[in-house]
């Protein structure tokens, strides 16, 4: 499974930084069609692969991975809008070890269309930090569905 080694990686840089246990994992593949952190164009190096995580304290956390870097827009609130959940965002982290992790309070919201359908789902997010520094992708999925990798 390919993305063992990401979920190792994203398990071994955030759970320290959350304080919370993950209880969902759902590995996405497709195509990063954009990422850009606070203007810079990581578009080229972006994975075709994000992870979402939910935590047990009810944060969840989608996993943009770019290099060596991994890019986090995470939020504890969600709410369904037709067939889109909008994920209000309230911190962006990024990092590339579990010494290295900047957690930046940030507002705006990441929209995911129904990845359980069998057709590609658009995944975009948005954040914008007090500095003014902005965090942005769009993905899309391959359509096949995520598997949760916690389940039992």
């Amino acid at each position: 499974m390919k993305s063992l080694p990401i979920a190792l990686a994203v398990l071994t840089l955030v759970a320290p930084a959350y304080a919370a246990e993950p209880v969902n994992m759902f590995n996405l593949d497709g195509t990063c069609q954009s990422l850009e952190v606070d203007g810079i164009d990581l578009t080229d190096e972006c994975k075709g692969s994000v992870l979402q995580m939910v935590y047990d304290i009810g944060r969840v956390g989608l996993y943009a991975f770019s290099g060596d870097t991994i890019l986090t827009f995470s939020g504890m609130s969600d709410e369904v809008i037709g067939n889109e959940i909008h994920q209000e965002l309230d911190k962006v982290l990024i990092g590339t070890s579990a010494d290295d992790i900047a957690d930046i309070p940030a507002r705006g919201t990441c929209v995911f269309e129904n990845p359980f359908e069998g057709k590609p789902a658009q995944i975009t997010c948005s954040a914008r930090a007090k500095s003014g520094a902005t965090y942005e992708l769009s993905f899309i999925t391959d359509g096949k569905p995520p598997i949760d990798s916690m389940a039992k």
